[in-house]
């Protein structure tokens, strides 16, 4: 391994560790940070563009062979986590913004982490691959209709604008991504070496703009936002935990349900919301991008270290959900 290569393990490895740090930092010193609002949509079109770099059409065959999987996963998502999000901010009398964040979370596409946590979490990756790619395509035409449904009471919804944002952000770097895969297949094993780096570095600077944009906002509802995001993520697990043990799936099956309902983008909740909401509205999805990865992952490594004959026992973000 070269010494680029172990940089880059080490890196991603303590992805959580340096967001974090820089969360931190962005927040006590944000003035070098406000003035790249207008970059989040670019580093979003990076991690897209990552995503778009690791996809292979191997990655949609279970629409063909296994379509009935795929559907209840993309439908559940949709279905239920809008549902979530616009109960907790309603429960817990949440500003607006806040609550507008929560449902534009909740009607974001399942997060490419998901297929981590499910390989952590020795479950059925393919179904988690497909539904996360699956979900991320189908992306432009579900949200603006969820979002003028759900928060259009809130504010006035631009669904063309919100369409052709995401179509922009989120398609064509996808787009472009496999293309570049599809042409450039001999030189792809070193561009996959530097993708992990890159997806790293959009994210951070991602989160590090978004808490230096919303400091004082930050300061009032941090303790409130927080406690709704450890809500929100343990009830989309056990959602997908439910639905998958309801209609009697087998372990690997439930364990993918579990990440691809409760694992969700929250990158581009962050960047839609700052560019087409307020602010506020996307404090959910910054504390999201940590939340999600610590507690996911915990979950993941425990559900992993079990034998099978303990899998069908309740997952662990059952019991921790408080």
């Amino acid at each position: 391994m070269s010494g680029f290569e172990k940089f880059v393990k080490f890196v991603t490895k303590y992805v959580t560790l340096w967001v974090i740090l820089c969360a931190v930092f962005a927040y006590f010193v944000p003035a070098p940070f406000k003035p790249y609002g207008g970059t989040i949509p670019w580093f979003l079109g990076i991690i897209m563009l990552s995503m778009g770099l690791s996809m292979t059409p191997n990655d949609f065959k279970l629409v063909l062979t296994r379509p009935k999987d795929v559907i209840i996963g993309i439908v559940t998502l949709y279905a239920f986590m809008p549902l979530v999000g616009l109960g907790l901010g309603t429960i817990f009398h949440l500003d607006p913004m806040l609550t507008v964040g929560l449902v534009l979370l909740g009607c974001t596409p399942t997060g490419t982490s998901s297929n981590v946590m499910t390989f952590l979490a020795k479950g059925d990756k393919a179904l988690a691959v497909t539904v996360s790619s699956l979900s991320t395509i189908v992306a432009p035409a579900v949200m603006p209709v969820l979002l003028l449904f759900y928060v259009g009471k809130y504010l006035p919804i631009d669904a063309v604008g919100l369409f052709m944002s995401i179509v922009k952000i989120v398609i064509i770097p996808i787009a472009l991504g496999l293309l570049i895969h599809k042409f450039f297949t001999k030189q792809m094993p070193v561009i996959l070496k530097v993708v992990p780096l890159a997806t790293v570095g959009a994210i951070i600077c991602i989160i590090s703009v978004i808490v230096a944009l919303n400091v004082e906002r930050l300061q009032a509802v941090a303790g409130m936002a927080a406690l709704t995001l450890v809500l929100y993520t343990a009830i989309g697990l056990l959602i997908g935990y439910t639905v998958a043990r309801l209609l009697r799936m087998k372990a690997p099956k439930r364990k993918a349900m579990t990440f691809i309902v409760g694992v969700q983008n929250t990158a581009l909740a962050v960047t839609l919301g700052i560019t087409y909401f307020d602010p506020m509205s996307a404090i959910p999805g910054a504390i999201g991008v940590v939340w999600t990865t610590v507690f996911c992952s915990f979950v993941a490594s425990l559900w992993g270290n079990k034998t099978e004959d303990t899998t069908e026992a309740v997952p662990p973000a059952q019991g921790t959900a408080h």
